[in-house]
């Protein structure tokens, strides 16, 4: 006798059916749709297909190469990504990868660990550094937004005390001149900015105000701003996934009195400014401010008072130096994670050199490139 197929069987196969043909018709899209070796909303690089060598293979790395791959370079993923964000977000959850959702649109990065044998370490080499070269280094240490906009910061947030540990490491750089700028930042708000980790235009100024106080006993020199761009969407923007949030705005700095500078880069690039227009097309525009990341620059200004600044920094430096242009007549700016030479040599009138170590909070407590300095 024949088996009876019943509506249920049906609807099951048919349902079946469908699934397979959904799963294989994803995995040969992702196969066959074209590859980007570059994610500019996650501002990161993409993974690249695994080698298939024997050791590969049998070694047991190929499986999980490959799943970053296909979970890298699956169709649509920032639909993906921003869906993931966007559930989370709605489901109640104060943050998504490290990053929380701040009042106002803001997104902040959270600060809540850090290696205190690097700490440890970072403060001895300056203190080194500076014993060995005869000088006394201008030490600031910045903030990072979870502190300087805590009021954004949702309700449940945990963050390191940041002030607490800034006026830690501060007393421990007893000859030194430390540079305390928390009590600054924390009586202003608006200083970082909205999608990004880095302080703002607003941010950069307490800095260099603490400067002109603390180093050159001056008043800061006066600048207007002239917005370059309405469509900023930096790191936390990228790490969040919010992709939703609109972009916020980049400034240039304009000296009352015209400043005139002269570049170098360590390749031997030259340029007239230390804005950098091309980058604005960039997802990175943050790189519109002395071109990012370089071992070195070395900019020469306008300025003949015949001071030179020598400055040890993280990228927080970057908005901030157009500030301290004003003020010194040559300034050599060095990034120790891909500069190799003695920063002594950098200093060859110690008399007339101010020698600065400018770093974010955060990048103080990770940073292990310091041990280079010699």
């Amino acid at each position: 006798m024949k088996k009876r197929i019943t509506k249920k069987t049906v609807l099951q196969l048919t349902t079946a059916s469908v699934f397979i043909v959904y799963i294989a018709g994803m995995s040969l899209a992702n196969v066959l749709a074209p590859k980007k070796t570059f994610s500019d909303n996650e501002n990161r690089v993409l993974a690249d297909f695994p080698s298939l060598s024997l050791d590969n293979v049998f070694g047991g790395t190929f499986d999980d190469q490959f799943e970053n791959w296909f979970a890298d370079h699956f169709i649509n993923r920032d639909a993906w990504v921003e869906t993931k964000a966007a559930v989370r977000k709605n489901s109640g959850s104060i943050e998504n990868n490290t990053v929380y959702y701040g009042k106002d649109g803001r997104l902040i990065q959270q600060f809540s660990g850090y290696s205190q044998k690097i700490v440890d370490n970072n403060i001895s080499y300056v203190n080194e550094f500076a014993r060995e070269n005869n000088l006394k280094a201008n030490v600031m240490i910045i903030p990072g937004a979870s502190y300087g906009e805590k009021e954004f910061l949702p309700f449940g947030s945990y963050n390191l005390d940041e002030k607490d540990m800034i006026e830690q490491i501060g007393k421990q750089f007893k000859n030194q001149n430390y540079i305390d700028i928390t009590d600054s930042i924390a009586s202003d708000s608006g200083l970082y900015f909205k999608t990004d980790h880095h302080w703002n235009e607003k941010g950069a100024a307490v800095g260099y105000k603490a400067i002109c106080e603390s180093v050159l006993n001056k008043e800061p020199e006066t600048m207007t701003y002239e917005k370059v761009s309405d469509d900023f969407k930096g790191s936390t923007y990228s790490k969040s996934g919010a992709f939703w949030t609109e972009g916020e705005s980049l400034y240039k700095m304009v000296p009352e009195t015209p400043n005139p500078v002269k570049v170098t880069m360590e390749d031997g690039t030259v340029s007239d400014s230390m804005y950098f227009d091309q980058n604005l097309k960039k997802k990175d525009k943050y790189t519109y401010y002395l071109d990012g990341n370089h071992a070195y620059e070395n900019i020469q200004t306008s300025n003949k008072n015949g001071k030179t600044a020598v400055i040890v920094k993280d990228s927080y430096s970057h908005i901030l130096i157009p500030y301290l242009a004003q003020e010194y007549s040559e300034l050599k700016v060095v990034d120790l994670r891909y500069y190799r030479q003695p920063v002594s040599k950098l200093i060859t009138d110690a008399k007339n050199t101010d020698f600065y170590c400018i770093y974010s909070l955060e990048s103080f407590c990770s940073d292990t490139n310091l041990a280079a300095l010699w």
